[in-house]
């Protein structure tokens, strides 16, 4: 399998920064679409992984997606 980061992760808060690595070390172990989905329902079990990713299988990939931030906050005003 190959794994393909096509786009940066913004840190927003502590929680999603965890959450992402996670999600990333799942990823790079899982051996077969099999293991992977397994890992994913297992994560998405463990922690709140819906409330800051989309995410789904296509027909050879995962595909997944960063939600918005909906904090406001003078710290991260760039986003």
């Amino acid at each position: 399998m190959n794994v393909t980061i096509e786009t940066f992760f913004c840190p927003y808060c502590d929680e999603a920064t965890e959450i992402y690595l996670r999600l990333v070390t799942t990823i790079l172990f899982a051996d077969d679409e099999n293991s992977l989905r397994k890992g994913i329902e297992k994560l998405k079990a463990q922690v709140p992984l819906d409330d800051h990713f989309v995410y789904g299988f296509g027909a050879h990939h995962l595909w997944v997606y960063h939600k918005k931030n909906k904090i406001k906050s003078k710290q991260y005003s760039f986003l």
